[in-house]
């Protein structure tokens, strides 16, 4: 009789496993139009690709950057696609197969929790709950160090990020770079980067590479904050006062309306820069030209040196 109640437990337990995993495999997105399944537009096979290559080749060795830039594109492109259409199918696939898996881990422990209550032996009673307690521990293990206990979708959104901001580059080069500065080879690298952005192990990295970016630019804050608090002597603290103001006055007059007084402050922000001991490129851009005044009134906290040379160079440019 003993047995027979262990085994109907038994299957009670397996039966409460199949139940709980049949009825938790869901659809996870719409079925995808035929248009966007069709092969055809994401196949790229070897011998298509050796020969896009070699006419690229054959471009650039001809001269024929144009048309090499074409190529490049081309196979930039479709490449692109491929792994596209396979991150799709990945993610999707990561989502409800892990999902799956844990829900059916609660379902098995579950499932024998519920049999260890209605077994009537001691000894059955133990083997039970020590057969649960391995595999809670087994899954937990697993999850930790293959996914180091984050979300799916902490790092699907990661993955997606990261994807994002490299797909981004290779498109702005494709467009805008040639084959000189731009080869296929620097196009291949990015692209194998673009791959492995969309993994769980670049995630994880990014991940924690993002945690530790905010720790020190929160210590960075910090740091700048208390050295803002610290006292200084009233000629200082009028010169960084000055400073500061001059700043903002600048930054309203590049971002305003007026075109001839944005061209002035963008003017005298070269001068101020130049006279205080800073390069600003030729080049370089309103953004830019703030960006280092702004680094300039940084490093002049707690440097009394720079900050009597910057203050100087902000007086010279008499703003209004």
């Amino acid at each position: 009789m003993q047995q027979f109640n262990v085994s109907r437990s038994a299957i009670f337990a397996i039966l409460l496993c199949v139940l709980v995993l049949t009825g938790c495999m869901y659809t996870m997105g719409p079925r995808m139009p035929r248009e966007l399944s069709a092969p055809a537009i994401s196949s790229y096979s070897t011998n298509q690709f050796n020969t896009d290559v070699a006419a690229y080749r054959d471009d650039v060795k001809s001269g024929d950057l144009t048309a090499a830039k074409t190529v490049r594109n081309q196979i930039a492109y479709r490449v692109m696609t491929g792994i596209e259409s396979g991150y799709g199918r990945f993610e999707m696939h990561l989502t409800t197969t892990r999902a799956g898996a844990q829900t059916g881990s609660d379902a098995l422990q579950l499932g024998l929790t519920a049999a260890t209550s209605v077994v009537g032996t001691s000894d059955v009673k133990d083997i039970l709950s020590a057969t649960s307690t391995a595999f809670h521990g087994t899954w937990t293990s697993l999850d930790k160090n293959y996914f180091q206990d984050k979300t799916t979708e902490a790092i699907v959104s990661q993955m997606r990020a990261t994807r994002k901001t490299k797909q981004a580059q290779i498109i702005t080069s494709l467009a805008t770079r040639d084959v000189a500065s731009y080869p296929l080879e620097a196009a291949w690298i990015d692209l194998v980067d673009f791959y492995y952005a969309g993994t769980v192990p670049s995630a994880l990295v990014e991940i924690a590479s993002d945690a530790g970016t905010k720790a020190d630019t929160a210590t960075k804050d910090l740091n700048k904050a208390v050295a803002d608090l610290t006292p200084a002597t009233p000629a200082q603290a009028k010169q960084s006062i000055g400073n500061r103001t001059a700043y903002e006055k600048l930054k309203s007059a590049v971002n305003g309306t007026d075109p001839q007084q944005s061209a002035k402050a963008l003017q005298t922000l070269r001068q101020i820069l130049t006279a205080a001991g800073y390069a600003p490129k030729a080049d370089a851009s309103a953004t830019e030209l703030l960006g280092l005044f702004r680094q300039a009134i940084d490093e002049a906290t707690n440097d009394d040196s720079k900050l009597a040379t910057l203050s100087a160079a902000v007086a010279a440019a008499n703003i209004d």
